[in-house]
């Protein structure tokens, strides 16, 4: 018989590599103005808030679908750097949101889970929340990461 832990398909937790205060850093550094804020960083998962003032409206008052895009794709870009280290050359692949219900102005709450951080390739799946808590959002977001040979410099 086999303990739970070896039962095939568990991991062990993903660990980040960078501290909440690095990914922070990588918002100030590179989206001063996007109005994100990283609230969490744990085991496969990266909690951010979209504040209201780096969200565009729809005429009739509700969010935009591309700029809850923006958020689900910039907070996975955050969650897979927190992960892998810093690979600002990452490249978003491919890009799925279900938008679910439209949402009033206000700030987000974008849960970001890393489902897969390979060598090559990393998948962060995400759950975008208005400010009462209502689902806005689903996401998949898949990232290609820079080679080794990238990664290592020329000798």
């Amino acid at each position: 018989m086999t303990r739970p832990q070896e039962r095939v398909g568990e991991h062990a937790p993903l660990c980040p590599r960078l501290s909440i205060d690095e990914v922070r850093g990588l918002v100030t550094e590179y989206w001063p103005d996007s109005g994100l804020w990283v609230e969490e960083i744990s085991p496969h998962r990266v909690v951010v808030t979209a504040g209201a003032e780096g969200l565009e409206c729809r005429p009739g008052g509700t969010l935009s679908g591309p700029t809850i895009f923006k958020a689900a794709d910039l907070s996975s870009f955050l969650a897979i750097n927190a992960y892998a280290g810093r690979v600002l050359t990452g490249v978003l692949t491919h890009g799925s949101v279900s938008l679910l219900e439209a949402s009033e102005p206000g700030p987000l709450t974008v849960v970001i889970e890393v489902v897969r951080l390979g060598r090559r390739m990393a998948v962060a799946n995400g759950r975008i929340s208005d400010a009462e808590g209502g689902l806005v959002a689903v996401t998949t977001m898949q990232f290609a990461l820079p080679s080794r040979q990238v990664l290592s410099p020329d000798p």
